[in-house]
């Protein structure tokens, strides 16, 4: 079967490429792409290629790259001793962008029946805000900012919510995202630059979580931290040789956290029970039960054919895009 997808040959360079898809061998699954959703500032950086040596981005991003980690997709048919998924089951999949692709059975997560295909495709962004909260040890009552907007940080916002924080305080420069936030349970959003918010919230917050990967806002959100409080890493920085500790981070015992979903657990334990699945579990709850909405977020739906025109138009100019999925469905 003929597939397309979608490649980053080198740096700076977007193609769709088309390739045959095989059956799939023993504990795989042939699977039809539905929607996927583009992770703008991850996938900004892989198609630039700029990264420091030796860091996490330098391992990962090996031209030619295949972007994307967010599908929906059909099972269209299984190899031998799959048992988990049929042929027709809507899964999930941390899968690059691609039409038709072959995946190791055990890696596909079923869909519930009240959870849509684009809610869905916000699954391994769900994964990445709620390990943040795990790992900040986030305890009902505290206070948090959110420093950077984007995919993460909205997520943020409503996951702390619904853990109970005393007080939500949102930090960006554009004025739809604040007020996403505002709608996604924020009690304040402040427009600004962090460095230019230290003077009114310094030292205010139990946990702070820095979310924008730009290696200037790391030492300005550390000050927004009380003594013996947190600052948590959600945006990896490219370039961290560009970063530095802010002046109280030893003085006032700040602890830094950082967050990579690929950290959590495949098979939960009793020492640590909150795997992958676990959370995705958790995530799909609060879909359905209505706790979660994720809808306003959504701001373009591009089918596939259009998708390079869409990366060049989000390295022009990505203040006015958020949620951008990938149609697939259009090529039948």
């Amino acid at each position: 079967m003929r597939s397309r997808s979608l490649r980053f040959p080198a740096p700076g360079e977007i193609e769709i490429l088309a390739a045959d898809v095989d059956a799939p061998g023993p504990d795989e699954a042939r699977c039809t792409a539905q929607v996927s959703l583009v992770s703008v500032g991850t996938e900004l950086t892989c198609l630039r290629g700029q990264f420091d040596p030796r860091t996490f981005w330098e391992e990962w991003v090996q031209y030619p790259f295949a972007p994307g980690y967010s599908m929906v997709s059909l099972v269209e048919s299984v190899g031998s001793g799959v048992t988990a998924v049929h042929p027709g089951d809507r899964v999930f999949s941390f899968t690059p962008h691609a039409e038709v692709f072959i995946a190791p059975a055990r890696e596909l997560v079923t869909i519930p029946d009240g959870v849509s295909d684009e809610d869905a495709t916000w699954a391994s962004l769900a994964v990445t805000t709620q390990w943040a909260l795990r790992r900040a040890g986030f305890v009902f009552g505290e206070s948090a900012a959110v420093v950077g907007l984007g995919l993460l940080g909205q997520l943020l916002v409503r996951y702390l919510r619904i853990a109970g924080a005393r007080r939500i305080v949102a930090i960006d420069t554009d004025g739809r995202r604040l007020a996403l936030a505002r709608e996604g349970g924020a009690d304040e959003v402040v427009s600004t630059h962090v460095g230019d918010a230290i003077e009114d919230l310094g030292g205010s917050f139990d946990v702070v979580f820095d979310v924008t990967g730009h290696p200037a806002a790391f030492a300005d959100a550390s000050e927004l931290v009380r003594p013996l409080g947190r600052l948590v890493l959600v945006g990896d920085a490219p370039r961290p040789s560009l970063q530095h500790l802010g002046p109280r981070i030893v003085a006032d015992g700040i602890s830094i956290i950082g967050v990579h979903a690929g950290t959590a657990a495949e098979i939960p334990t009793p020492a640590d029970p909150w795997s992958t699945a676990a959370m995705l579990t958790v995530f799909f709850g609060y879909l359905m039960d209505g706790r979660m909405d994720l809808s306003p977020l959504i701001t373009d739906r591009v089918p596939w054919d259009k998708a390079p025109d869409t990366y060049r138009a989000l390295e022009r100019d990505r203040s006015t895009h958020l949620g951008v999925l990938i149609d697939w469905s259009s090529r039948r």
